[in-house]
Order: structure tokens, then C-alpha cells, then sequence
């Protein structure tokens, strides 16, 4: 498996690199297509990946509530 193969993380990348969660992603479609690797796993590891990917990829912003009366 070639997940983090030649790669450090210091302190200039970011630790959610969009597209190395990507690049991770196909690698597991490759492996469950295989049957490399069984459904439950399959499924638990892309979650982990596609929030990866989701919070490399996206800015959420927090709403403030107007009818907060506290």
C-alpha cells in the first residue's frame, strides 16, 4: 500500500491535503474492487477519507443565531 510512501508532513503542508485524499480514495476503490479488502472496512476507511477530503476542501463558517435571547 502506498499511502504516505515518499511523503513528510512539515510544517509548511497542511495535514488534509485535498489531493492526496483523493489519490488515497482511488487507491481504495482499486483495493475494494480487487476484493483486497472486505465491505465493512472498505466503507469505515472512505468515511475517514471523504471527511478528510470534505475539510481540506471546504471553509465552513459558523451563523450566529438572531434569536438567541440569552
Amino acid at each position: 500500500m502506498s499511502i504516505r510512501e515518499g511523503q513528510s508532513i512539515g510544517g509548511n503542508s497542511s495535514r488534509f491535503d485535498a489531493s492526496a485524499a483523493e489519490e488515497t480514495l482511488h487507491e481504495l476503490e482499486e483495493q475494494y474492487a480487487a476484493g483486497e479488502i472486505e465491505t465493512h472496512a472498505y466503507l469505515e476507511k472512505k468515511r475517514s477519507l471523504v471527511r478528510l477530503f470534505v475539510k481540506a476542501t471546504t471553509n465552513p463558517r459558523r451563523r450566529h443565531r438572531d434569536d438567541y435571547d440569552g
